[in-house]
């Protein structure tokens, strides 16, 4: 027995969200990916979907990067470049820069910098036999969901929200945004990570039901990939 998750990074750490058997949809923030397997004691298998990089390389950029860029065309810039193993374990944002400089030649932006404690906490769980992993990127999916069309206003404002919302609706018919939204303080969760959180659970199913697509299809490295 397996149970499919859907996780997105938030304020106070990961919004996940999953479904039950009757198809209602359960949400939970975890400070730790590591608190998963404590808290999910029943499945055999834990199925990760998770909007952040998974696998890194020890080039820059990754294929997965460049190729989803192209993807999402002039929305490119929610894509943002996964660092190398050297560089997510240097002590200060001035040295992993110094990698950077190296490898592309200019400095990584500070928002990749913050992105770094979480990209660690993924690591930490690649070793679990019965935890499998995939990075997902949530406009990937919104771009799938929504024929191959890009949606290029924000999710951020009120039209770019109606729009992915109104589409999770279509795929989750259980889903109600506002009494999810009713759970949390925004201190903590914001609309987004909630949004992003269920687009990337219904990319997961797509992986278990093997409909959904992967950039590379040819990876590097076994999972180095973006999947939607």
């Amino acid at each position: 027995m397996s149970l499919v998750i859907g996780i997105d990074g938030c304020k106070s750490g990961w919004f996940t969200v999953w479904q039950n058997q009757d198809e209602t949809i359960e949400t939970a923030i975890f400070q730790s990916l590591n608190n998963l397997k404590d808290f999910f004691t029943e499945p055999n298998q834990l199925i990760i979907g998770i909007d952040m990089p998974v696998i890194l390389s020890e080039v820059m950029p990754r294929e997965a990067d460049q190729l989803a860029r192209k993807l999402l065309s002039k929305k490119a810039s929610s894509i943002f470049t996964a660092p190398t193993p050297e560089m997510l374990y240097q002590p200060s944002y001035e040295k992993a820069s110094l990698i950077s400089k190296k490898l592309i030649g200019k400095s990584m932006s500070l928002q990749s910098w913050y992105l770094f404690p979480k990209i660690k906490d993924v690591q930490t769980i690649l070793h679990y036999e019965n935890i499998k992993i995939f990075e997902i990127h949530p406009e990937l999916s919104f771009r799938a969901m929504n024929n191959g069309k890009v949606i290029l206003e924000s999710k951020k404002t009120a039209e770019g929200f109606e729009i992915r919302k109104s589409l999770l609706d279509k795929h989750f018919f259980s889903f109600n945004f506002d009494a999810i939204r009713n759970k949390y303080q925004k201190k903590y969760v914001m609309d987004n990570d909630i949004l992003d959180a269920l687009v990337v659970l219904w990319s997961t199913k797509r992986i278990v039901n093997n409909q959904a697509s992967y950039l590379p299809k040819l990876p590097e490295k076994p999972n180095m990939q973006i999947v939607y």
